[in-house]
Parts: structure tokens; sequence; C-alpha cells
């Protein structure tokens, strides 16, 4: 699956919109899966488990499952859009929300636990309200070459239709 499929990135020439956590889906998949199986089993294995043992498998199990449906609902399908028309940034869950103008918008690479991803937000306040627009990166070589597939197919573009200046790598 190459980078624009993973962000289902989308340039119709009036706007780029791409969704940042769009290839989580397949992992959520099989994290569905298993979930699905774990309920045979640990029925199953109820008359084995004492009463307490399989409350708290079940009251792990139900968490889990909020975690899914929450990832699957508010999560994946978020989506930015970069209208070129009106110099807006919008960002869909269920609703369209103008989040700022091309003027106001900065970028930067936020660092979280090991990892970085990159972030958009308003150049007055960038550090207490961002947004991020790409997916987590560590350091290791596939990472590495994941990130400059993601800088070539979407941050570029992005960056280019709103006029930001870009140092990019010869």
């Amino acid at each position: 699956m190459n980078t624009k499929d993973r962000y289902k990135f989308e340039d119709n020439g009036s706007e780029i919109s791409f969704m940042p956590n769009y290839s989580f889906i397949h992992t959520l998949k099989w994290w569905l899966v298993a979930g699905i199986l774990a309920i045979p089993v640990m029925y199953y294995f109820r008359n084995i488990l004492s009463q307490n043992a399989f409350t708290i498998a079940s009251v792990i199990l139900g968490i889990y499952m909020v975690y899914f449906l929450w990832d699957l609902l508010f999560r994946i399908p978020v989506k930015y859009t970069f209208d070129k028309r009106e110099k807006c940034i919008y960002r869909k869950l269920f609703l369209t929300k103008k989040i700022m103008s091309f003027d106001e918008m900065t970028y930067f690479i936020n660092e979280d636990s090991g990892g970085y991803y990159y972030v958009i937000g308003k150049k007055r306040n960038q550090f207490v309200k961002n947004y991020r627009i790409s997916n987590y990166y560590s350091g290791s070589k596939k990472s590495r070459l994941r990130e400059e597939e993601f800088q070539t197919d979407i941050l570029y573009p992005v960056l280019d239709a709103i006029d930001v200046p870009i140092n990019r790598p010869q």
C-alpha cells in the first residue's frame, strides 16, 4: 500500500484532503478478529476460572471493545481538508469545522514517548491546540522511509498549496 492510499490522500485542484489515521483501519480489523475470538474462548474456560477471574476477564474484554469502538468511530474518520479557494483548513469528523486559515497555520514535529509525528497548529497557540497529521515515526530504517514517503507525497504538496516555504533535502 502506497502512502497516498495509507492516508486516503486526494488532490482535486481546488482542495487537498487526507485522513491521517486511515492506515490504522487495517490493524483495527485484526484487533476486531482477536476480540471476537476472545469471547468464545473466555466462555469456554468460564467453568475452569473462578467467578472473580471470569468477571475480571469480562471487564477487560468490555474495556477492550470500548477502545475499539472509540478508535473506529472517533479516531479513524477524521479528515483534514485544505481548501485553496477559501484559504482555510477544515477538520471533519461528523460535522465540518473550520480550524484555521492558511495564514495562521504552522507545522512542526512533536515528540512523544520515544516517537514523533507531524502536527499543525495556529502560530500563536501551536503548543496549546494542535492537530496530528501523520502517523507516529520511531527512528528505525523502515520508519524513516515511511516518513520520507509522507513528506514527498503528503506534506510537501500541502505546504506548496498553502505557500509555506520548505527546506527540501536534495
